[in-house]
């Protein structure tokens, strides 16, 4: 009996669902080490981006009972909803817990107490880094998660919002180390978990020692460990009347929310091309009495909908439920998921391969 060759079974593989993939580890020593291993991870993760196809929509719900749970459902269809065991889930009255970031299927929790774990959902790896004690109850740490593309490495950011103590922690070599102060303060006045894309980390603040109106987006390049400010958006409003307010990942871009002040309204701009010369794009404003929350200014875009003519909202930290926003028509619908639990956060994640333990990188 003839025996396919290796990279036609690679490219069936990279093509099933996640859940078969690991399922397939027991065939055979050989597609154990094929499914382990980082080209079929890497390949499918470029067929899932290209695609959009396995994409999830994770719900982290706190609930009565002082227990975070997480449950994920298909974003296209919003159903098949799914518990997940979620890391870090069990907390003491006053102590939170919050997933902040999502990378290539790998979503990163801080805890209170307990700190910080890298988890995969897909795979159900979980990998807790050392806890950090540095800075103390008053202090608010601001946290960030991304790839480092140049080192093939995952990377967890976590510094005070002064800018101080900034300590990067690095998934391969299994070790946290501090790099120099970042020269911006990010206030309590924006969104504090940073937005990853084209390999840095992404907050918006005010340079140390300048007026909390002078905001600006920075970012991170966690390949080099290095901060840098990128442009912000052009138009004919003036610097003096609007605000940026948070960042986030929209269509797989960066983008900036802001406030117009006296207006009301918030305006949502798209990062169209990022590098030598950074090209942003108006997608649209939403004002006070279009939008559902109680503090529009706070709130988050998630992600367009399939065919592009909605974006999923949510209010940036303060569990409600996300709505949709109709582009074309101005209206918003509040997402109905069956059997949800009636108040959640909401984060996009890709079903990946992609791993939490060190010794796969």
């Amino acid at each position: 009996m003839s025996v396919a060759p290796t990279d036609v079974i690679t490219g069936i593989l990279s093509r099933l669902p996640v859940k078969n993939l690991v399922r397939f580890k027991c065939v055979s020593k050989p597609w154990s080490s094929l499914i382990d291993g980082s080209y079929l991870s890497n390949l499918q993760l470029r067929r899932s981006f290209t695609s959009n196809a396995n994409i999830k929509l994770l719900l982290d719900s706190y609930a009565e009972d002082d227990e975070y749970k997480a449950y994920s459902v298909d974003f296209d269809s919003l159903d098949n909803l799914e518990e997940l065991p979620r890391p870090l889930s069990t907390t003491s009255f006053g102590v939170s817990s919050r997933i902040f970031s999502s990378c290539n299927g790998l979503l990163a929790i801080s805890h209170d107490e307990a700190g910080i774990a890298l988890w995969s959902p897909s795979t159900k790896e979980c990998h807790y880094p050392p806890k950090l004690t540095i800075g103390d109850m008053y202090d608010v740490i601001i946290l960030g998660f991304g790839y480092d593309v140049i080192n093939n490495d995952y990377k967890v950011v976590r510094m005070l919002s002064s800018g101080k103590l900034v300590m990067i922690y690095s998934l391969k070599a299994k070790s946290w180390k501090r790099i120099k102060d970042c020269p911006y303060e990010i206030t309590f006045h924006v969104s504090q978990d940073g937005a990853y894309a084209n390999g840095s980390v992404h907050w918006v603040g005010v340079e140390n020692d300048k007026d909390d109106d002078a905001r600006v987006i920075f970012g991170l390049d966690i390949g080099i460990e290095e901060f840098h400010q990128l442009p912000g958006p052009e138009s004919d409003i003036s610097y003096k009347n609007f605000g940026y307010r948070s960042v986030g990942i929209l269509g797989g871009s960066l983008c900036v929310f802001r406030d117009i002040y006296h207006q009301d309204n918030i305006v949502l701009w798209v990062m169209k091309e990022y590098g030598v010369r950074e090209s942003w794009t108006e997608d649209f404003y939403v004002s006070r009495d279009e939008c559902w929350q109680w503090c529009m200014y706070y709130t988050r875009a998630i992600s367009y909908s399939r065919r592009g003519d909605r974006v999923l909202l949510d209010d940036g930290g303060r569990p409600r439920q996300p709505a949709w926003f109709n582009l074309d028509k101005r209206t918003r619908e509040v997402v109905d998921i069956p059997g949800a639990p009636k108040h959640f956060n909401a984060i996009i994640f890709v079903e990946s391969l992609a791993s939490v333990l060190p010794g796969n990188h």
